[in-house]
């Protein structure tokens, strides 16, 4: 009966203490990082948290696990100047609202969106939604059109369009604003094969942003499970993150569904590298103009 007070919350006898162990988890970790006494930690925790709200439970997840994290930071004095990173396919509501009003949390989030169709839909995903009062400008979306991209016959984002995005917006905003912690929300429902996100990240394409991200912050970074819902995908990229963390070696790249389709076709050859398709890289310039007038990095030239 409580579950039925709530959209996409599903519960049990066992879920408080579970979802306890998440958020505690993810406190727990964050706490050594910022002591110093590991560099960077893992948190393969579930329930996810990132779709919570302060005042509810929502859509699989009960409590917001790294938003608690960051603002733990926050208030024990770990953390100054916190970077949240989320690339679950769904937006984050539940953390950027936490932070709406808050210049010290940057939060910044690329996922699916469909002029707002996609779940959890509305406008608090679009990059025109960028915080409230002291905090406008702390509120970083980039927010994929899949829905039109593929009716026009382009492809959904996988990692050449993730990627780009980092380097034209996400990380230059990232440097500007200097963290001193980052957290990532790590959601593997962009991954390829995934039955919810349709996107089409690789492992490979986790593992360079992992490594991208441990250039901030003197690599003082946690990176707690959001959503995903194929197990193997998940696994895989998971796994991948890892590596990137540990300073392993990128996991030998394997060709993508697509270019198993193309082989069949013309016959057998090696995966070459993506270039992101126009219809994203021009949403991608589109987002980088807008949010120039918050953050002086993006002004400048664009590569």
């Amino acid at each position: 009966q409580l579950s039925e007070r709530y959209e996409d919350v599903f519960l049990c006898p066992e879920s408080a203490e579970a979802a306890l162990l998440a958020a505690g988890s993810v406190v727990e970790a964050t706490s050594r990082v910022c002591a110093g006494e590991v560099q960077s930690a893992v948190c393969v925790v579930r329930p996810p948290g990132h779709h919570a709200e302060t005042d509810r439970a929502y859509a699989f997840c009960m409590f917001g696990n790294v938003a608690i994290a960051a603002a733990q930071a926050r208030q024990q004095g770990w953390s100054k100047k916190t970077l949240i990173v989320d690339f679950d396919v769904h937006h984050g509501n539940g953390t950027q609202n936490m932070f709406a009003d808050d210049p010290t949390v940057l939060y910044l989030s690329l996922h699916r969106y469909d002029k707002g169709k996609f779940f959890p839909g509305g406008k608090l995903g679009s990059y025109t939604s960028t915080g409230l009062g002291s905090g406008k400008g702390y509120s970083v979306n980039v927010p994929w059109d899949v829905e039109t991209a593929l009716a026009r016959g382009d492809q959904a984002p996988g990692d050449a369009e993730t990627l780009f995005a980092f380097d034209q917006i996400l990380l230059p905003i990232a440097r500007e604003f200097a963290p001193d912690l980052v957290l990532i929300s790590a959601g593997f429902d962009a991954a390829e094969r995934d039955p919810l996100g349709g996107c089409r990240l690789t492992p490979q394409g986790f593992y360079s942003i992992t490594h991208k991200l441990m250039g901030l912050a003197d690599g003082r970074l946690v990176l707690a499970l959001e959503g995903g819902y194929n197990l193997n995908s998940s696994s895989a990229c998971m796994a991948a993150c890892t590596r990137a963390l540990l300073g392993d070696s990128k996991p030998p790249r394997q060709p993508t569904a697509a270019e198993q389709r193309r082989a069949m076709f013309e016959g057998p050859g090696g995966p070459s590298e993506e270039q992101p398709t126009i219809i994203h890289v021009e949403k991608i310039q589109a987002i980088r103009k807008y949010l120039s007038k918050f953050w002086s990095s993006l002004r400048r030239t664009a590569v």
